[in-house]
C-alpha cells in the first residue's frame, strides 16, 4: 500500500517536472533570455516569463504568490524571486538557472536536471508503458501523454493559437507553432539556406541532403531517416490502426492521417495559402502547393537530372529508370509504379463506380473521368492546340495531334538497349520497361535480349518477342462453362462474355456491338473513320451504348457486366 502511494507521489512530481502541460505558454527561448511572443518583452528566466504571459490572459495583473503561501515557502531563489519549502527544491530549481544536468542515462548519454526526469526517461529504454488507453489498449509512460493521445478520441484541442485560430491537443506542437508565428527559427541548413525553430528538425532535413537514413524497421529491413517514420512504418507490419473515424469507421495507422481525414467529413480547410487564398485540408497538401509557387525543387535524379519537390515523387520517377513496378493487383496480376495507380485500377475489378453524372445518370470510378465525361454535354474542349487552334477534350488527345505538326522533332529520344527511337520520354520510357522484364547484363557487352524460359540470347527484342512465343504458356485460369484455359484472368474474363452474350460496346455508326473496345476499335475502322477525326461525336456513342443497355435490360436476359464505352 505504501509503495503504491510513493510511485503515485513520484508519478506527480515527474509530471510537475518532466512532462507536465503548461497552461498555454505564450513565451519562448531567446538565447538565454525568455521573450513574450504577445509583447515581444523579454525576462532573465522562465518564472518570470510565464507569470508575466498569464497576465495577457487575464486581468492584464501578473499572479502574485499569496502571502500565507510566500511565508511557507521560506528558500527564495536570488535569480527570480520563485521561492520553495525546502532547500533542496531550491538547490533542484537553482539548474535551471546554470543549465547544470547531473543525471545521466547510461543508455543514451542524455543528461536531465532532476533525478525524478531521468526515471521517467528510462522507461523508455525498459519498455515500461504502464498506462493504456481505455478506447484503443495504446500503451504509455505517464499520464500527460496518455492525456494527449485521449484527445485523439475525444477531438479535444484545448491550446488555441491567439495569432490564426487553429488549435491543438499537444501542447509541444502548440509551442512550435508559435514560434512560427513569432519568426524565431534560429537553426539553419548550411545547404539549402532553409531554417527552423527547434535543433531536432534541422537534423532531420538534413539528412535530405545526405541521403542518411539511421532508422532500421527489424521487420523488412527498409530504412527511415526520421524515428517517426519507422514508427509509422512499423505499424503496418503489426497491422495496428489506432485511430478509428466515428463517422465512418476507417481506421488510420497515424494520428495526422486521421485528422486529416475527419476534415473530409466537416469540410474545414484550415490550410490557407496567402499566395492564391487557395485552402487546403491537410498540412502536407499545403506544402507541397507552396513549393508550387516558391518553383523549389530540391530532389534531382542522379540518372536524368531530373527535379522534383518531394523525396517520394523522386523515388516514383527512378522507377522508369529500373523499370520496378512493385505493387500487383491480386485480380489480374498487372503491376503498377505507384500504388494509387493499383488502388484506381482495382475499382476496375471491384465495379465500385461512386462519381455519378447529373445529366445522364452513367457513373465513374475517378473523379477525373466524371469530369471529362461531363465535357460530353457541356461541348467543353478546353485543350487547344497552338499550331493550329484545333480543341480537344482530353490532353492526350492534343499530345498525339499535336505529333501530326512535327515534321522534323527538335528532339529524338534514342533506347540505351537497342536502336529504336520515340519522340517523346514517355513512348520511350514504356518501350524500355520491356527491356527491364526481359534482360541480362553481360561484361563488356551491355544489356542482351535472353529468354527467360530457356536462356537462349536473341540478336534483338524483336526477335526475342517472336521466340517466347515458341514456348508453352501456362494457362491456370480455366473457363467453367467449357473448359478452355487462359494465361492470365483478364483473358479468361474476356472470353466469359462469349458465355454470358453480354457485348457492352456498341458502333456509333451502325449499332453492332463488341466484347471488347479494341474490338469495337478495329470495327471502327471500316467505316473509314476513327475517334481522333472532327466527325466522331462521343455523345453518339454513348447514347447508342444506352439504348444497348437498356435493350438488354428489358430482355431480363443479362442485366450485370455492363461495362461503359471506354
Amino acid at each position: 500500500m505504501e509503495s503504491s502511494h510513493n510511485n503515485n507521489t513520484e508519478q506527480e512530481k515527474a509530471e510537475l517536472f518532466c512532462d507536465v502541460e503548461p497552461p498555454t505558454p505564450g513565451y519562448t527561448k531567446v538565447g538565454r533570455r525568455y521573450q513574450c511572443l504577445t509583447c515581444r518583452k523579454t525576462f532573465p528566466n522562465e518564472p518570470r516569463a510565464l507569470r508575466h504571459t498569464i497576465s495577457h490572459a487575464g486581468s492584464g495583473e501578473p499572479w502574485p504568490l499569496p502571502q500565507r503561501q510566500q511565508a511557507a515557502r521560506p528558500f527564495q531563489c536570488p535569480h527570480c524571486e520563485k521561492s520553495y519549502k525546502s532547500a533542496s527544491e531550491l538547490r533542484n530549481h537553482g539548474r535551471s538557472h546554470t543549465g547544470e544536468k547531473p543525471f545521466v542515462c547510461q543508455e543514451c548519454g542524455k543528461a536531465f536536471m532532476q533525478a525524478i526526469c531521468l526515471r521517467v526517461h528510462t522507461t523508455g529504454h525498459t519498455g515500461e508503458l504502464p498506462f493504456g488507453c481505455s478506447q484503443c489498449s495504446k500503451r504509455y509512460s505517464t499520464p500527460s501523454k496518455l492525456r494527449i493521445h485521449q484527445r485523439a478520441h475525444t477531438g479535444e484541442r484545448p491550446y488555441t493559437c491567439t495569432e490564426c485560430g487553429r488549435s491543438f491537443a499537444d501542447p509541444s506542437v502548440y509551442r512550435k507553432h508559435r514560434r512560427g508565428h513569432a519568426g524565431l527559427r534560429p537553426y539553419e541548413c548550411s545547404t539549402c539556406g532553409k531554417t527552423y525553430s527547434e535543433l531536432k528538425d534541422l537534423r532531420n532535413h538534413e539528412r535530405a541532403h545526405t541521403g542518411e537514413k539511421p532508422f532500421l524497421c527489424s521487420d523488412c529491413g527498409k530504412a527511415f531517416s526520421r524515428s517517426s517514420s519507422l514508427a509509422c512504418h512499423q505499424r503496418i507490419h503489426a497491422a495496428e490502426k489506432p485511430y478509428k473515424c466515428q463517422d465512418c469507421g476507417k481506421a488510420f495507422t497515424q494520428l495526422s492521417s486521421y485528422q486529416s481525414h475527419q476534415r473530409t467529413h466537416s469540410g474545414e480547410k484550415p490550410f490557407l495559402c496567402p499566395q492564391c487564398g487557395k485552402m487546403f485540408s491537410d498540412p502536407s497538401s499545403f506544402r507541397r502547393h507552396q513549393r508550387a509557387h516558391l518553383g523549389v525543387k530540391p530532389y534531382k535524379c542522379d540518372k536524368c537530372e531530373k527535379p522534383f519537390r518531394q523525396p517520394a515523387d523522386l523515388a516514383m520517377h527512378q522507377r522508369t529508370h529500373t523499370g520496378e513496378r512493385p505493387h500487383k493487383c491480386l485480380e489480374c496480376d498487372k503491376t503498377f509504379v505507384a500504388s494509387w495507380d493499383l488502388k484506381r485500377h482495382q475499382l476496375v475489378h471491384s465495379g465500385v463506380r461512386p462519381f455519378q453524372c447529373q445529366e445522364c445518370g452513367k457513373a465513374f470510378a475517378e473523379r477525373s473521368s466524371l469530369t471529362k465525361h461531363r465535357r460530353v454535354h457541356t461541348g467543353e474542349r478546353p485543350f487547344k492546340c497552338s499550331a493550329c487552334s484545333k480543341a480537344f477534350m482530353v490532353s492526350s488527345s492534343l499530345r498525339k495531334h499535336e505529333r501530326t505538326h512535327i515534321v522534323h522533332p527538335p528532339q529524338i529520344h534514342g533506347c540505351n538497349h537497342c536502336d529504336l527511337a520515340f519522340a517523346d520520354l514517355p513512348s520511350l520510357r514504356r518501350h524500355e520497361r520491356a527491356h527491364t522484364e526481359n534482360t541480362v547484363v553481360v561484361a563488356g557487352t551491355g544489356t542482351v535480349p535472353t529468354c527467360r524460359h530457356c536462356g537462349v540470347m536473341l540478336s534483338s527484342f524483336h526477335e526475342l518477342r517472336k521466340h517466347e512465343r515458341t514456348h508453352p504458356v501456362a494457362k491456370s485460369f480455366p473457363c467453367e462453362e467449357c473448359g478452355k484455359a487462359f494465361a492470365d484472368r483478364a483473358g479468361l474474363r474476356k472470353h466469359e462474355k462469349i458465355h454470358s452474350g453480354v457485348r457492352p460496346h456498341a458502333c456509333p455508326e451502325c449499332g453492332k456491338t463488341f466484347i471488347s473496345s479494341s474490338d469495337l476499335r478495329k470495327h471502327e475502322k471500316t467505316h473509314g473513320r476513327s475517334k481522333e477525326q472532327e466527325s466522331y461525336d462521343p455523345l453518339v456513342s454513348f447514347l447508342a451504348q444506352s439504348e444497348l443497355m437498356e435493350k438488354v435490360t428489358e430482355s431480363g436476359e443479362v442485366q450485370e457486366g455492363l461495362t461503359p464505352v471506354s
